[in-house]
């Protein structure tokens, strides 16, 4: 009897180890420094996707780090990842991919086309901060591809050099959603063909962030 109870301690002290264990480590998440160089386009996902779960599940993580990382990053920024993506204030990627000051080096534009300006910066951050990933992310219910795919009205002429830009990737799709898809594959596709981008060797997928659900799905 008394062999039977110390066993079934054992296992309990186990099994309250091993529950101790896993929240100890949920309650860590690897988080980027403001200091450390990502060398890998791998790694630098991976810190997306989880600081991604991390903003769904409203567990992000505790900014009480601004004033070091402030005087760190006056040196200089390693930004770990590239992200071009629309200016709809719903959609801040600091946000939604729960990052913190030089993480992530951040394009806007309404539409997350790719234009010589943004296709600039890229080649900055590729080739000066040595970024490994680019995500272009789009999202639904856009503005700029809802114009371009279901009006044939006319727009102020800046505006309208988005829509045409848009309007060019989305040919031939079926519905909103597809429309969506194809404008970020275009994005991405420009991106790709950047000479920088390509002597960088820096990897270029996309993604859609959802702006109901908060979750983004990389769809490279």
């Amino acid at each position: 009897m008394k062999k039977f109870s110390f066993r079934r301690y054992l296992v309990c002290f186990l099994l309250i180890g091993s529950i101790l264990m896993v929240i100890a480590c949920g309650s860590n998440p690897k988080i980027h420094g403001a200091a450390e160089s990502v060398d890998s386009w791998e790694a630098a996902k991976q810190y997306l996707e989880e600081g991604n779960k991390r903003f769904v599940e409203n567990k992000g993580i505790t900014r009480n780090t601004n004033k070091a990382d402030r005087d760190i990053l006056k040196g200089g920024q390693k930004p770990f990842a590239v992200i071009v993506t629309c200016a709809d204030s719903r959609v801040a990627p600091e946000i939604y991919f729960d990052q913190k000051l030089g993480d992530i080096f951040v394009i806007r534009n309404a539409g997350n086309i790719a234009d010589a300006t943004v296709l600039g910066s890229i080649e900055y951050a590729v080739e000066h901060l040595h970024a490994k990933l680019v995500v272009v992310v789009g999202h639904s219910s856009c503005g700029a591809v809802t114009g371009a795919f279901g009006s044939d009205g006319h727009f102020p002429r800046d505006l309208q050099t988005i829509i045409t830009t848009i309007s060019s990737n989305i040919t031939g799709s079926g519905d909103l959603d597809e429309a969506i898809n194809n404008n970020i594959n275009g994005t991405v596709n420009r991106i790709k063909e950047n000479h920088i981008v390509q002597e960088e060797g820096a990897t270029v997928i996309g993604a859609l962030y959802n702006i109901v659900s908060g979750e983004v799905t990389f769809l490279q």
